[in-house]
């Protein structure tokens, strides 16, 4: 399992606009392949600032393919465009401005800790 976050900000007084797009759209299909799946996705607000993570299996590269074409992660993207900050506005429809924004927006993973045997089935 991988985990990736990236980090934006939205203007003042859309908060609430904001948590409602990102909490109301439908999801993208999980599978995308035989190695590569979508496990979870969260969003994480404080004021303007937004965190949303994403948790997989498979090719980053093949995860991100998948997510520009769906037409739901399309939607709420172009919708969210408006509410960001001029300094954090993107053009998810353009390879280039989606790799320019993961760029900038991405963050680095400090640590994950998982407990041994977290997620394995235990025989009866």
């Amino acid at each position: 399992m991988q985990r990736y976050a990236v980090t934006f900000s939205v203007r003042p007084g859309t908060e609430e606009d904001v948590a409602n797009l990102l909490s109301s759209y439908d999801p993208p299909n999980p599978q995308i392949d035989d190695e590569t799946r979508l496990l979870s996705t969260s969003v994480f607000m404080k004021d303007q600032q937004i965190v949303r993570m994403i948790e997989f299996e498979g090719d980053f590269r093949k995860v991100m393919a998948h997510l520009s074409q769906d037409p739901s992660i399309q939607y709420v993207e172009q919708e969210l465009d408006k509410y960001l900050i001029e300094e954090d506005r993107r053009d998810m429809s353009d390879p280039q401005g989606a790799r320019k924004f993961f760029a900038r927006a991405l963050m680095r993973t400090v640590t994950t800790r998982v407990p041994e045997g977290y997620g394995t089935v235990k025989p009866a």
